[in-house]
């Protein structure tokens, strides 16, 4: 075998060694150019003795793989999880149990927030990767032997990081915060395709600000930019930019319209929006969703600069970062109201950490 899988038969080859072993490192390749979903190119699924990728064109049934990557006894191990796991849930089936993702471990073991797999894999056990195919269509076939070689890679070394970050964390004594936050990756909401109702919260308006009759009518048109994408099979952003979008909930109709579809597709899309508008203007004003950026008093402000200096200081005490723990929206919105128990930092290790300590000395009343 080449390390390609392209029969059901070598995957399940693969799994077997899973369930044996009791983990399957993986990791995926794919095109995103002009589709709503990206299009799957190969998934690389391994052991720590085993290692294959497999030919997502190759028009066999994932379902083994499906299993695996549902089957809590076997630990999946990726890095920078949740896009591929996203990926791997349309393409399997399945939601995944029991995750370990090195990008999240190795923040608990004193590495940066948010490095990357080749420099991870250096700086912890000393492999150096190349970035030779860094270009390479994925979708295009014949793969050669070191465009293969390249993708398995990224599966190869991860049980062996895995195990050092593990060693790190227990030193560190922060082995009990990553198996908490690693126990969110369980939630199958985390995979699902965003509910259109709700995306209009994802648009950034730059310096457009809106009423609160805008707020519906952005409501409205995302979701219909959702809605349209997911129908046409195009990127969202092909069906209307931001810009767009913000455009039309400021000015009550289809202007500054920014779109890449073919054809009359961009005629249909626009009567829909000016439909969509109207529509959304009718609302009573009791359905106008509430800005979902709060403002906050300049008292609030002041005491959130204040916490997050307090929060560098503590993150740097411990020796991890301190975006692990929280984030400046999460800050700002727990000194307003330190009674939010939905706040990460008033719950688990953060509320031990820094988050009891943070709504005593910054809260504010």
């Amino acid at each position: 075998m080449d390390g390609m899988i392209r029969t059901a038969a070598e995957l399940e080859k693969i799994c077997a060694g899973a369930k044996e072993e009791g983990l399957l490192s993986l990791d995926t390749e794919f095109v995103w150019r002009s589709t709503y979903r990206p299009q799957l190119g190969l998934v690389q699924a391994g052991t720590r003795s085993l290692a294959g990728a497999v030919d997502c064109l190759a028009g066999f049934s994932p379902a083994t793989l499906g299993e695996a990557i549902a089957d809590p006894s076997i630990v999946k191990i990726l890095h920078d999880a949740r896009q591929d796991l996203t990926h791997l849930r349309h393409y399997a089936g399945s939601a995944p149990k029991n995750v370990f993702d090195t990008q999240l471990a190795a923040a608990f073991a004193g590495f940066q927030a948010g490095i990357g797999l080749q420099k991870l894999l250096f700086e912890a056990i000393g492999v150096g990767l190349p970035k030779t195919e860094t270009l390479t269509d994925w979708l295009h076939r014949p793969l050669t032997a070191a465009q293969i070689e390249y993708a398995l890679d990224d599966v190869k070394f991860l049980p062996a990081l895995r195990d050092e970050l593990l060693k790190r964390c227990e030193e560190a004594g922060t082995l009990p915060w990553l198996e908490e936050d690693l126990k969110k990756y369980d939630d199958e909401s985390l995979y699902l395709d965003f509910d259109p109702e709700e995306v209009w919260k994802r648009v950034k308006l730059g310096r457009v600000r809106l009423d609160p009759q805008g707020f519906a009518i952005l409501k409205s048109v995302a979701a219909l930019r959702e809605e349209l994408a997911r129908e046409w099979n195009v990127p969202r952003n092909w069906a209307g930019d931001d810009d767009s979008l913000a455009h039309m909930a400021l000015d009550r109709r289809v202007s500054h319209f920014s779109h890449r579809l073919r054809g009359s597709m961009g005629d249909v899309a626009k009567a829909k929006y000016s439909k969509a508008i109207a529509s959304a203007m009718e609302l009573p004003e009791e359905e106008w969703p509430e800005n979902p950026r709060p403002h906050y008093i300049r008292e609030v402000m002041e005491a959130a600069d204040e916490a997050l200096a307090w929060l560098r200081a503590k993150a740097d005490s411990i020796h991890i970062d301190p975006g692990l723990i929280a984030n400046r929206a999460t800050v700002t919105a727990f000194v307003d109201n330190v009674e939010d128990e939905t706040n990460p930092l008033a719950s688990g290790w953060r509320a031990e950490v820094a988050g009891r300590e943070m709504a005593s000395r910054f809260g504010v009343e």
